[in-house]
């Protein structure tokens, strides 16, 4: 047998120490030692946390463009199957928006796309028009749909951006996230919703888990015999605000009698007030005069009912409102007027002809809502809030000229938009039993979100979203009193 080269015998002494990392090193002759401690110093490299970062760090810097480039020699053994209304818009928002390939559509006879695909990163997602026939029924027809789609990009925060200057709705911003991704949600025009991340570090199971378990920490309990609505106040109540908190705090003192009951400057100079007029709790204030407000005004319209029409009017008119309508009997038994505040709030001034200034039931005073159109709107206060139905007055047409819903004690009414009576970008404190969950339902109705539900040091816990419509609802839960 031919002599074993040093080659050889080095070849063999490493392909030893790999086989049984945890063995004494062969015995070598002074020229292979020196080499096998350098391939036992090199055995373990590199090191399982230094390829995850440099994972990391390689998908971060990844340009967006490369995700857009279709990897589509394989198909998927899943692929989401996407039923759209206007199937060739979606293919241009989602090229526009995603940075989507488009890679085939078969177009039918009247025009409707049956069947096409494109390619976002290196997954495609497959799509058509509405074919009920054939049970393919958008998020649109629906109300909304069940399913979202997880998309990671190498840059959420710019992807976001583009995606929305392209026409998406973000549903849940941008943040870290305990499982080591920067993430949220956002929804196409066409109903569906995507979970967008970015991936910033490498987790393990078992972190995960603490994390999660830390961030799953049930909120502050409440305060035993504590009702979850704040004494004093019905489920839902109006919050106007305008440049002059004061002002409008004195408008409504002056003009309707209403009795301050708590009044604050927040820390960044704003006015908070608290005011009960007859039965019913309002909030209303804004900023000061002379200082800084950035807060956008929110307008509302109330119906308010009072003993005497006529005399509260001329007190409005007085106190440097305009007026819409001057005071007259109408059919269904009220004599009412309308006015318009300083801030560009409506007030429907109303006194009841029968026994009370009001009819039985009615509080003093309910917000009104004047919608483009009624129907989606009454659609998600269902969904959202669970909202009764009582009353709808319509044309054969389908416009709403009045109709009344009653979201646990609050009664509010709706009239679609018309002549001097046009949507309001209005917002409402919302007291229900457990915020949490109403949050995500509000969500899921088609609500995006303007802050998590959070502990705060008034006692309540509340959450915000913004309504498709542009109404901002303050969701909250009362979990303790606090002394004022």
């Amino acid at each position: 047998m031919a002599k074993r080269t040093r080659f050889d015998q080095l070849d063999d002494a490493v392909q030893a120490m790999l086989a049984h990392p945890d063995a004494v090193l062969p015995s070598a002759d002074a020229e292979l030692a020196p080499l096998l401690r350098i391939a036992a110093e090199l055995r373990d490299l590199p090191r399982e946390g230094f390829k995850a970062r440099l994972k990391t760090d390689f998908e971060r810097r990844r340009p967006m463009a490369t995700l857009a480039e279709p990897v589509v020699a394989a198909r998927q053994a899943v692929t989401a199957y996407l039923a759209v209304k206007h199937a060739a818009s979606a293919i241009d928002f989602y090229t526009r928006a995603f940075g989507a390939k488009e890679i085939m559509r078969l177009v039918d006879s009247t025009g409707k796309i049956g069947h096409a695909e494109i390619a976002i990163g290196g997954s495609s997602i497959m799509l058509s028009d509405e074919y009920p026939d054939y049970d393919a029924i958008s998020p649109q027809t629906l109300g909304g749909s069940p399913v979202k789609i997880d998309l990671s990009v190498a840059n959420v925060d710019q992807f976001v951006r583009q995606a929305v200057a392209a026409g998406a709705t973000i549903v849940r911003p941008i943040a870290d996230q305990f499982y080591g991704e920067r993430s949220g949600q956002i929804s196409d025009p066409f109903g569906y919703t995507w979970i967008v991340s970015t991936q910033t570090e490498a987790v393990s199971a078992e972190e995960m888990q603490r994390r999660f378990n830390e961030v799953m920490k049930p909120a502050e309990p409440k305060q035993p015999g504590v009702d979850p609505i704040r004494k004093g106040f019905r489920t839902v109540t109006p919050y106007l605000s305008a440049p002059d908190g004061a002002a409008l705090l004195d408008f409504a003192k002056n003009v309707f009698g209403a009795e301050e009951i708590f009044r604050a400057i927040g820390s960044a100079g704003g006015i908070h007030g608290e005011v009960r007029i007859g039965d019913t709790m309002l909030m209303m204030g804004g900023g000061i005069p002379g200082k800084a407000w950035r807060a956008t005004p929110n307008i509302a319209a109330l119906h308010i009912y009072v003993p005497d029409c006529d005399a509260t009017y001329r007190r409005a008119l007085q106190a440097g409102a305009t007026s819409i309508d001057e005071p007259a009997d109408q059919a269904y038994g009220e004599r009412s007027a309308s006015v318009k505040d300083f801030a560009g709030n409506h007030w429907y001034i109303a006194t009841s002809k029968g026994p009370s200034y009001k009819w039985e039931g009615a509080p003093d005073v309910q917000p009104y809502l004047h919608p483009l159109r009624a129907e989606p709107v009454l659609i998600f206060l269902k969904r959202a809030f669970g909202a009764q139905e009582l009353a709808r007055h319509a044309t054969p047409d389908g416009v709403v000229h009045h109709a009344r819903v009653k979201i646990g004690t609050s009664l509010m009414e709706m009239g679609e938009a018309h002549g001097p009576y046009q949507a309001m970008r209005s917002m409402f404190y919302l007291y229900v039993p457990d915020v949490d969950a109403l949050y995500h339902r509000a969500l899921a109705a088609g609500a995006k979100s303007i802050g998590e539900p959070t502990d705060q040091d008034y006692g309540d816990r509340n959450a915000g979203v913004e309504d498709p419509f542009g109404n901002q609802w303050y969701i909250a839960t009362h979990i303790k009193d606090v002394a004022p």
